[in-house]
């Protein structure tokens, strides 16, 4: 690490290149490896880049390397070889990819460059999932074969109507012009010479689901559960409701993140990055503890059909059990709606709910900091018990599912 701030040459390590301080917003500073000649490492406010600095025909070329935070400076310098070779022929490696640029396709991008390179690096499965299908369900092909440096703000106006046009939905004509945004974003991040056409256009307003389970329906809905001949969905359906949680996060639960004598569950990774602690209910528990009389795996809820080793897709006992129970309406998600709902109801505050639930929006994540698991806890129990007391059950949650 330089041993002062504006020391820009010192030997570059993995660990004096994490050591870097960010740049101040708006500013970049360029550091240099006293190593190897001509490798050099721009930071600024929100990245580190390496980049290749050196004379071609009498021009200093700067030719990006790749982002630091995926890409070792093993590789860093090994693809900083392969850059050298070419000026020493007398080549400028900008120029290839200038030519790349300027005639890549927005479905030739995707494959080659946002998927590989940023979905699949950086977003969480079920965002990976939707990039793919919103490439492949929602922009229309004319778009797909059209080189992105041709795109105009009309262009990505015209889809997003079209998409609204042919399916009929608002949420897919968003997911759509969405993923573009992002797109062009990465695109701009890679250098690509040109704005975002599909920033700033106004996306279609989305109707909020508000379905929970009403106070009438809890008791069919904990009846018809418990008639779920595989004891694996009938479990995750039931632990889904008492924890609230998102549902990929329920299915990736493995015994070692229960601490039955806490009374807490660790969710490792949360949608917003972060782990959570999550404060059980006596119901939960009780669960567990019968759950844990016959457990086969590491995981809650195993499964030998999936390639992870937990379940993926509980939606064939989900819908078995909705359609029975004349719940059609009914989706996973609002078991978690549920969740809230009843805490609501029993009076807890949004703060308290929130944490609960995991969601942190800048409003109250200053409150977020000085909550407890305690209230949390408290508020939790109070909600288990009121939908219980809906549904007239008055013992114990294993006696209700058996």
């Amino acid at each position: 690490m330089p041993a002062q701030s504006n020391d820009r040459r010192f030997n570059f390590t993995e660990a004096t290149v994490a050591a870097l301080p960010p740049a101040p917003q708006g500013k970049r500073i360029m550091y240099y490896d006293t190593a190897v000649k001509s490798l050099a490492l721009r930071v600024s406010s929100t990245t580190k880049v390496y980049y290749l600095i050196k004379k071609v025909n009498n021009q200093t070329v700067f030719s990006k390397i790749g982002d630091a935070n995926n890409t070792t400076l093993k590789n860093a310098r090994k693809r900083m070889n392969e850059l050298i070779e070419q000026t020493n022929r007398g080549e400028n490696p900008n120029d290839e990819k200038r030519k790349i640029r300027d005639s890549v396709t927005v479905q030739e991008f995707f494959d080659e460059y946002y998927y590989p390179d940023h979905s699949e690096l950086r977003k969480q499965i079920s965002a990976q999932k939707m990039d793919q299908v919103s490439m492949r369900l929602y922009i229309p092909s004319d778009i797909k074969s059209r080189k992105m440096l041709t795109l105009a703000r009309a262009d990505m106006e015209r889809m997003h109507n079209a998409i609204w046009r042919r399916t009929n939905s608002v949420y897919s004509a968003n997911r759509g012009l969405k993923l573009m945004r992002q797109m062009f974003n990465k695109a701009i991040d890679w250098g690509f010479p040109c704005t975002n056409p599909a920033a700033r256009i106004k996306l279609f307003p989305e109707v909020q689901r508000d379905r929970f389970l009403q106070p009438e329906e809890l008791s069919i809905f904990f009846q018809e559960v418990a008639n779920i001949p595989n004891a694996t969905s009938r479990n995750f359906i039931l632990l889904s409701l008492f924890m609230g949680q998102r549902r990929r996060n329920i299915q990736a639960l493995q015994w070692s993140d229960i601490n039955l004598e806490r009374k807490v569950a660790y969710i490792k990774k949360t949608k917003n990055g972060e782990p959570q602690v999550v404060p059980l209910s006596t119901q939960a528990i009780d669960l567990l503890h019968e759950m844990e009389t016959f457990k086969t795996s590491n995981w809650l809820f195993p499964s030998t059909q999936s390639r992870s080793g937990h379940l993926e897709n509980p939606q064939v006992a989900w819908r078995a059990m909705k359609e029975r129970a004349g719940l059609k309406d009914l989706r996973l998600h609002d078991l978690r709606r549920t969740f809230a709902s009843y805490q609501a109801i029993t009076g807890s505050s949004n703060e308290i709910i929130g944490k609960a639930l995991g969601d942190k929006s800048p409003a109250v994540i200053p409150i977020y900091a000085r909550l407890t698991e305690d209230p949390v806890r408290q508020s939790i129990q109070r909600a288990a018990d009121q939908m219980f007391a809906a549904a007239k059950i008055n013992h114990k949650t294993e006696e209700a599912t058996q």
